[in-house]
């Protein structure tokens, strides 16, 4: 009897667009809960797409209906990159230089927080023309990492590889190896490093850098609390996943603008569901 008093009331729900209500109402709460911090963000966001964005992202979850965030995206830029050791796969080439926001010059540093296969500097050294200074690339994965060592050979030494994840502290923790989503988890079958970027960068080499990227399923916080020196002292350009945890959504920007208030802050969306980024320059 409580089974169909159940699926009646998601049936109800699904009517009115709220494909899973059991996961749509809690975030609702927590929404409600958070009004004001959400409604700060919107006014210091830098324009009126980004503000668009947030809401369909919010107004997604809080229905389990994606169908808000498909007029955002556009897949145009999709293009299909092939690798030395790994399958080929279709990226979205604009995920982390957006026109008209993220601009590179020949003195760029970037740091690739959550490397996976090397997709992301291969993007990244085709956007620049191939001039750039360094990659710095962090990917916990041992399998995944030696991928990218390979496919990213041709570069020699301007790119530097860690296999290593981006945490708050110094720490190790069990993974779940699912490809391009591992993530810290209760059960795994790879213990890995994590690191504290402010303490693991040499102070020297950290004052150089002048892009951030962030893409570590849900770890974005913690590593960004590992490195909020660096953002502080010498304000890079951030691109950070704020999709992977219900209230990335605004507390990842309110951290980064509190951190440093003089950020321009921009949200675009690059998936019909997921690839929802934070631009901070």
């Amino acid at each position: 009897m409580m089974y169909k008093i159940k699926k009646t009331i998601e049936n109800i729900a699904k009517f009115f667009g709220y494909k899973y209500v059991r996961y749509a109402i809690p975030y609702r709460i927590k929404c409600r809960k958070h009004k004001g911090e959400i409604n700060y963000l919107k006014s210091i966001l830098e324009d009126d797409l980004s503000i668009k964005i947030l809401d369909a992202a919010i107004k997604c979850r809080k229905t389990r209906n994606y169908k808000y965030l498909l007029p955002f995206y556009d897949n145009n830029f999709e293009k299909e990159l092939s690798f030395v050791a790994s399958n080929p796969l279709t990226i979205d080439t604009t995920q982390y230089f957006p026109q008209g926001i993220i601009t590179t010059t020949p003195d760029e540093v970037f740091v690739d927080g959550g490397g996976f296969i090397g997709d992301m500097v291969i993007n990244f050294v085709e956007k620049t023309g191939g001039y750039f200074k360094k990659i710095y690339v962090f990917e916990p994965i041992s399998e995944i990492y030696e991928q990218a060592v390979k496919n990213t050979a041709h570069l020699q030494d301007k790119v530097v590889l860690h296999n290593a994840g981006l945490y708050s502290e110094h720490t190790k923790t069990i993974f779940e190896d699912s490809g391009s989503g591992s993530r810290a988890a209760k059960e795994g079958k790879e213990f890995v490093t994590l690191v504290k970027f402010d303490e693991y960068i040499p102070e020297e080499e950290r004052s150089q850098i002048t892009y951030i990227k962030l893409d570590i399923e849900g770890s974005e916080m913690k590593a960004l609390e590992g490195m909020k020196e660096t953002i502080m002292k010498y304000k890079p350009k951030l691109a950070i996943c704020i999709y992977h945890k219900p209230a990335d959504l605004w507390e990842l920007p309110l951290y980064i603008h509190q951190l440093n208030p003089d950020y321009k802050l921009y949200i675009r969306q690059h998936h019909p569901i997921n690839e929802t980024v934070l631009y901070a320059i």
